[in-house]
């Protein structure tokens, strides 16, 4: 399962809305902001919401840690990415053993994409679910030996 902490703002019965919260980083700087962190921060777009299944009463602005299933994300980039490629070859060419030449390779090819890309869209994606709330004593302590 894979989980990431994150932020209420909008929980109403049946319709839980949260914002990742981002890590504090990895403290091998001594907190003084590495290279990499500064230059992500030039890029850094603002924070989306994005809606869970929750079967816990929450209120908004409260920490919780929510998950998804291990192998859900690659099945969710195979089917948004990898059908629609899959598909526009295939297109290619069956197309060009139908009619051979570029133009009904071309043709075949963006008939295979637009199927592909209806295709992939009719899925659902897995949702995240809250899995706990975040409070001091549900986080993990890491100690180093030294």
């Amino acid at each position: 399962m894979l989980e990431q902490a994150a932020e209420v703002l909008v929980a109403d019965p049946g319709s839980t809305w949260v914002r990742a919260v981002e890590s504090s980083g990895c403290g091998s700087c001594g907190g003084q902001g590495c290279s990499t962190r500064r230059i992500a921060e030039l890029f850094r777009r603002d924070a989306r919401g994005f809606q869970v299944d929750s079967e816990f009463p929450l209120m908004p602005g409260e920490r919780v840690v929510i998950g998804i299933p291990d192998g859900s994300v690659l099945a969710g980039a195979l089917r948004v990415y990898g059908l629609p490629l899959v598909a526009m070859l295939l297109g290619a060419l069956l197309s060009q053993a139908w009619v051979p030449g570029d133009a009904s390779a071309l043709v075949g090819l963006l008939a295979g994409g637009g199927l592909g890309f209806l295709l992939a869209r009719s899925g659902r994606a897995a949702r995240p679910v809250v899995l706990r709330r975040d409070t001091p004593d549900t986080r993990t302590i890491h100690l180093t030996k030294g």
